[in-house]
C-alpha cells in the first residue's frame, strides 16, 4: 500500500517572513509538484508580496476570514470572507494584498507550479526566471511592438 503524502494544517508548524513592507507574512505550504497551495495570513499592515504577475501561472484566492484590500493593476478592491479572485496567466496587471483591516486576514492560494514561468515585478523593475533556478533580472520596459503591422 502506497501512503498519501500530507500535511495536518492545524499541527504543522507556520512559517513566518518578512514581507516587502518589512512586516511579517506567516504561511504553511501544502504545495504538491505541479498545484501549489498555501494558507496565509496577513497581520494588520502586512502585505502579501511584492506587486507581481505572472505569464505562465494562473493563480486563485479564497478569503477564509477577515477583510483586506486586493490591488490589482492600479485599482484597488475591497475583499473579503468568501470571496474567489484569479488572476490569469500573462496578464500584465501586477497584484498584491495589503491588510489595512484591524483584523487578521486569512486566505487560501492555489496556483500552478510551471517550471518556465516568468514572474514580473514592474514596480521594481525586476524579472524572475524559475527555469533559470529563480535567478532574478533588471529589466527596463520598452513600449509594445504593433502587431497590426505585415
Amino acid at each position: 500500500m502506497v501512503a498519501p503524502v500530507s500535511k495536518n494544517i492545524f499541527e504543522s508548524p507556520w512559517e513566518v517572513k518578512e514581507t516587502p513592507g518589512a512586516a511579517t507574512w506567516k504561511y504553511l505550504d501544502i504545495s504538491g509538484e505541479h498545484l501549489g497551495l498555501r494558507l496565509e495570513e496577513l497581520a494588520t499592515g502586512d502585505t502579501s508580496s511584492t506587486h507581481h504577475f505572472h505569464t505562465l501561472e494562473e493563480e486563485h484566492v479564497i478569503v477564509l476570514e477577515g477583510e483586506a484590500t486586493l490591488v490589482l493593476g492600479v485599482e484597488e478592491h475591497l475583499v473579503r470572507r468568501g470571496d474567489h479572485f484569479w488572476f490569469k496567466a500573462g496578464e500584465e496587471a501586477g497584484h498584491h494584498i495589503v491588510n489595512r483591516s484591524e483584523h487578521p486576514f486569512k486566505y487560501l492560494v492555489i496556483g500552478e507550479r510551471k517550471e518556465g514561468d516568468v514572474v514580473f515585478y514592474p514596480e521594481k523593475g525586476v524579472v524572475m526566471v524559475k527555469a533559470l533556478k529563480w535567478k532574478q533580472y533588471n529589466f527596463q520596459q520598452l513600449s509594445k511592438p504593433n502587431r497590426t503591422e505585415s
